[in-house]
């Protein structure tokens, strides 16, 4: 039995996926574990890599002659949408491929993906299959960070979900700004797609997903393995 393994190579993690067809195997994070399980556990095939950095880490890179296929996600690649962007080279990788995951969980179907991490992006897919752009905004932790750092008085505060909407102190405050700041935008993002294009799905993925999931009244869907899932719709190709 063969193996494709996709990499997503992200700002501060790196996280890859072992999938079999369309099933993923194994889930696993960091550098050296990949290459434990490139070395020693699985018979791999394929390999393909997403990266938000400038450089692929050279001990991946090393990987390239274990594979039958070694693709490094760009965007001259074929890819199972379109894409109506204006610098499509400088479009995430990481946009694309959990762009293509959410095509791949419903095609034909508008979708909206918004992946909280290091930096909160937001893409939207229409029913034709085509990638239509989005908005690149700070995470939340980016966002508490930049207050502190960028004043004088501000104090550095923990990442905490308060039940008022109304701080009672400045950490309060600070914190709601974060928090719930992001909730309001990626609202007015959600009701501006739906006002433009009509009834759309919305997929969350990425670490901070957990902080806004829950707090929709229409219905959301979480897929903290979105980008990899799309990874692997590109590299089935290859099978």
């Amino acid at each position: 039995m063969t193996y494709n393994i996709c990499i997503d190579i992200g700002n501060t993690k790196v996280k890859s996926g072992i999938f079999h067809s369309k099933k993923v195997i194994e889930l696993i994070n960091g550098i050296d574990n990949i290459l434990h399980s490139v070395n020693n556990k699985y018979h791999f095939k394929n390999c393909i890599i997403s990266s938000t950095r400038k450089e692929i880490p050279k001990k991946i890179l090393d990987l390239k002659e274990e594979f039958e296929n070694f693709v490094i996600l760009n965007d001259k690649m074929k890819l199972p949408i379109s894409i109506d962007y204006k610098t499509p080279e400088t479009l995430g990788r990481d946009r694309i491929a959990a762009a293509i995951g959410a095509n791949s969980l419903f095609p034909n179907q508008n979708n909206i993906v918004i992946d909280a991490g290091t930096c909160v992006t937001y893409d939207f897919i229409d029913k034709n299959n085509v990638f239509r752009g989005g908005n690149i905004s700070p995470g939340i932790y980016m966002r508490i960070k930049a207050m502190h750092e960028y004043t004088s008085n501000l104090p550095m505060v923990d990442l905490v979900v308060n039940e008022d909407f109304l701080g009672k102190s400045t950490t309060e405050a600070l914190q709601n700004g974060a928090v719930r700041g992001t909730f309001l935008e990626i609202s007015s993002f959600i009701q501006l797609i739906f006002d433009k294009y009509g009834s759309s799905n919305v997929i969350f993925t990425g670490g901070d997903a957990k902080y806004f999931v829950n707090n929709f009244k229409s219905a959301i869907f979480a897929d903290q393995n979105l980008v990899l899932n799309g990874l692997n719709e590109i590299i089935r190709k290859y099978e």
